[in-house]
């Protein structure tokens, strides 16, 4: 089966169960399909749910730890409570806040995005509510990981006042990398 216009020529070839679109202007890794989506219905309900409320504190303990990681060593924090502390200490807040469980139907799972937004900086000594929701969950077909589902939490950071202080997002892609392209020829 042939598809596109002028130079541009798509070719479907079966092979393995699979079904391989290669094109002219294609990529090096051929989209593959194998006629089942993976993002069910059961999935697509998980889509806004949200976990507990919880509150996490803007500890000297989290900046430095969130120091240590991000910046090798503690020097030149200030440690004076309400005084504001460096952005990347969110990191640190977001492993106290628990996330929604979704069935993972791929094998493998890879951190492709982190995004953070702030409201206000972030205070040490504050208590802040938090609270993780299941924001999308979208599927890709083809590529260098084959079929893949790309599921994106947020986080969101709220004052006594139930202002917005801060908010995170993270995307993880779940993955089988036996059906990638160039997984039969050995390829990592």
């Amino acid at each position: 089966m042939q598809r596109g216009r002028g130079r541009s020529r798509c070719h479907d070839t079966p092979v393995a169960g699979w079904r391989t679109l290669s094109c002219a202007w294609g990529s090096r890794y051929p989209a593959r399909v194998d006629g089942e989506s993976l993002l069910t219905d059961e999935l697509r309900g998980f889509i806004g749910r949200s976990g507990p409320v919880v509150t996490v504190y803007v500890s000297a303990g989290a900046v430095e730890r969130a120091a240590d990681v991000f910046r090798g060593t503690r020097e030149g924090l200030r440690l004076e409570p309400g005084a504001p502390v460096p952005g990347f200490v969110l990191a640190a807040l977001e492993s106290d806040v628990p996330r929604i469980d979704i069935p993972d139907p791929l094998p493998k799972s890879l951190l492709v995005s982190n995004e953070w937004h702030f409201e206000r900086p972030l205070r040490l000594g504050e208590a802040l509510r938090a609270q993780a929701r299941v924001a999308d969950i979208t599927e890709r077909l083809g590529g260098r990981f084959g079929q893949a589902l790309y599921v994106r939490t947020e986080v969101e950071f709220r004052d006594d006042a139930d202002a917005l202080v801060a908010r995170s997002s993270m995307t993880l892609m779940h993955y089988d990398p036996s059906g990638a392209a160039g997984a039969e020829e050995g390829e990592p």
